[in-house]
């Protein structure tokens, strides 16, 4: 059997939505973001493709989460900067970073960003980084769920101070952090709509995770 077909108001107002979200691209960036691009790296490294996130629905996420000047941000997967460029709209205090592998991708996030001190973008494997230098991660699903797992256990091993982290459609693969020792949830939420729009044609589901060194419970 075919797949449903999508409500046609939602199908417009998501349409709308990705409308408005390239004039807001352009205002800040002065180019297009949403055009998705598939990655070259599934298969080598579980990487999807570079899609970018709404910003009605990055403002949902991010009003739980208080940036302050002592943060540092970094986008796991930035593609060519949407989270980014949301955050350098709202004038965020904090140091901003995005990590990407597809040199393609990476290339229009760092001519984008050129021109702001406070973003820097690194093209290259969110696995050789050290996340000691990060207080908030963010991820919009920029792997698969083998390759998430290993992201995770990977954090495990290496952190040496506490992390929030923000995943964005968690729905496939947010469940290995449920009830993980040295994790604590501190939201999970549906979202399809906000702001006045669908901004998904699908119901997509949030969580925000607070990762204690040590595995201490606070």
């Amino acid at each position: 059997m075919g797949q449903k077909p999508h409500n046609p108001f939602v199908s417009l107002s998501v349409k709308i939505s990705r409308c408005l979200d390239s004039l807001r691209d352009r205002k800040i960036c002065g180019l297009d973001l949403g055009r998705f691009v598939a990655t070259p790296y599934a298969g080598s490294h579980g990487a999807t493709g570079s899609q970018a996130a709404p910003y009605r629905g990055l403002k949902v996420l991010l009003e739980d989460v208080p940036l302050s000047s002592e943060d540092s941000f970094i986008d796991i997967g930035c593609g060519k900067g949407r989270v980014l460029a949301y955050l350098a709209g709202i004038n965020a205090p904090c140091r901003i970073t995005g990590v990407e592998l597809n040199p393609e991708v990476a290339a229009v996030a760092k001519s984008w960003t050129a021109g702001f001190s406070n973003i820097k973008v690194i093209e290259g494997d969110a696995f050789d980084l050290d996340y000691n230098d990060y207080t908030v991660l963010f991820m919009y699903r920029p792997m698969e769920t083998d390759a998430f797992m290993d992201f995770i256990d990977m954090l495990e091993k290496t952190l040496r101070h506490d992390i929030t982290l923000i995943y964005y459609a968690d729905g496939q693969s947010g469940y290995y952090l449920n009830g993980r020792s040295g994790w604590k949830l501190i939201r999970r939420r549906e979202i399809q709509k906000a702001g006045g729009f669908y901004i998904h044609l699908e119901t997509q589901r949030y969580s925000i995770w607070r990762h204690y060194e040590k595995k201490s419970e606070r």
